[in-house]
């Protein structure tokens, strides 16, 4: 049964939980040998305005019991110094170029780094409501740089990073890239290979080389988008460059999915057929909808996928840059909301199938440079996007397995609330394995959101006795 009582305190305990971290001042890492200094083209996929933000990750370690003296802050320093040179456009900076369009200086500048104490412990923090998971008390000392919404893109380190030592021997590991650089797959590449340097101080190289490869990605000449893209539609109303307050005045909050609450939903579905992405963005959309949109809106719901392997021209193995597209589903809330789940679904997997070929991403390269660098319509919409295969919590700096690795917080993307990622996740108080939502909402609007995935979940729920919050 999905447990809504617990998920629906996470914002507040998390808040509630306060340990003093003393943090230190920032310096800059670079890389450890001479590197290229060059200029390097970026696709407009990387830098099209809804990209132009920043992605927040987190990795949270027991105490090392085979090294307990290692000092994870030094370790991870040399060993960023060293992946640099391979990942050298990361130590660079962005530079506004010609009509609009964003380069990378590869001026090895380096990127920001910080050490920090916490005076907690993992146990302690394992008593947090539900566990290790997001959102986690005290972020904004855990990583002291993090950027909210579109700030610092230009002239500033695209990687900012913390490592935390833990009263107990563990740390917290977190860091934010800009989006332009990686995205999350690139991300997991770069510090899987981070990781790489860390089990073994003497490697000369990661295990999969990085690819720059943006230059595949250039739209053709002259441009000839082929697909409609909604997705990127004026809005109704000129929006503002929202702040990082605008993004701050969100609750956050999880919702955890475990596998039986998946085959629940699927079960209203076509059974296995149906992805578990599918079910449970289906399942977020209509809850979404129905606690914040009124039944006449228009709404919007998008799909950001990688098309690294299912669009040709192929992507070099090693290619850490965006390779995102977002097709769009545009739909009435009433009809979203007044037919059963199966019609949200569909409307998922026919936006789905219907970018499948290879002509897709050249269309969005076409479209971007024929109509400039548009953010994405932000007008009713939302956007679920899966990570849940990256799994950042296998990823080992000799600490062993993380407790939690993956995204750090919702309230990515370049609109507050638009974005609720995926994460793979295990309810360390049940055992369960699943999907963690992560979202961000007004805080009174939390409580009937959770509600709302629990009436998807089981639409008896409302005829059961409610668990006393």
């Amino acid at each position: 049964m999905y447990r809504r009582a617990t998920e629906l305190q996470s914002s507040k305990m998390a808040s509630m939980l306060s340990f003093p971290v003393h943090v230190r001042r920032p310096e800059l890492v670079r890389p450890e040998t001479t590197t290229p200094r060059e200029f390097k083209y970026l696709s407009n996929i990387d830098d099209q305005i809804g990209v132009r933000n920043h992605l927040p990750f987190v990795h949270l370690y027991p105490p090392n019991k085979s090294s307990p003296a290692q000092d994870p802050v030094v370790l991870i320093k040399e060993a960023l110094a060293k992946v640099l040179v391979y990942y050298y456009p990361v130590a660079g900076r962005l530079r506004n170029s010609d009509n609009g369009k964003l380069v990378v200086d590869c001026c090895g500048e380096g990127v920001a780094f910080r050490e920090a104490d916490a005076d907690i412990s993992t146990a302690q923090l394992r008593k947090m409501d539900g566990g290790f998971k997001p959102p986690f008390p005290m972020w904004d000392r855990l990583l002291v740089d993090d950027i909210w919404g579109s700030c610092s893109i230009t002239d500033s380190p695209l990687l900012h990073i913390q490592v935390t030592r833990l009263a107990c021997g563990g740390f917290v590991l977190a860091y934010i890239f800009n989006h332009c650089i990686c995205d999350a797959y690139g991300a997991y590449m770069f510090i899987t290979a981070l990781s790489e340097f860390c089990l073994n101080t003497d490697r000369k190289a990661p295990s999969t080389l990085p690819s720059w490869g943006r230059e595949i990605l250039k739209p053709r000449t002259p441009p000839i988008p082929s697909y409609p893209h909604p997705e990127y539609d004026v809005p109704n109303h000129p929006s503002k460059t929202c702040t990082s307050t605008d993004f701050k005045r969100l609750a956050q909050t999880s919702i955890f999915f475990s596998t039986s609450n998946i085959s629940a939903l699927k079960n209203q579905l076509n059974g296995p057929k149906t992805s578990d992405f599918t079910a449970v963005a289906a399942c977020l959309w209509r809850a979404r909808t129905r606690t914040s949109m009124k039944p006449n809106s228009v709404i919007r719901f998008l799909i950001p996928l990688d098309t690294r392997s299912r669009t040709k021209p192929s992507l070099p193995k090693g290619y850490y840059g965006n390779a995102l597209v977002f097709p769009c589903v545009i739909a009435k809330a009433e009809e979203v909301v007044g037919k059963p789940l199966s019609y949200a679904a569909s409307l998922i997997s026919e936006a789905k199938r219907g970018v499948m070929g290879d002509e897709h991403r050249a269309s969005v390269l076409d479209f971007i440079e024929a109509n400039g660098r548009r953010g994405i319509c932000p007008d009713g919409a939302f956007a679920v996007t899966d990570m849940s295969r990256l799994r950042f919590e296998n990823i080992d700096f000799g600490w062993g397995p993380a407790l939690f690795g993956g995204v750090a917080r919702a309230g990515i993307g370049s609109h507050p609330g638009m974005f609720t990622p995926l994460v793979g996740y295990k309810n360390e108080e049940e055992g369960l394995e699943g999907i963690l939502a992560l979202v961000s909402l007004p805080m009174e609007l939390v409580g009937r959101f959770h509600m709302e995935v629990r009436k998807e979940i089981d639409p008896a729920a409302l005829l059961k006795p409610k668990s006393a919050l």
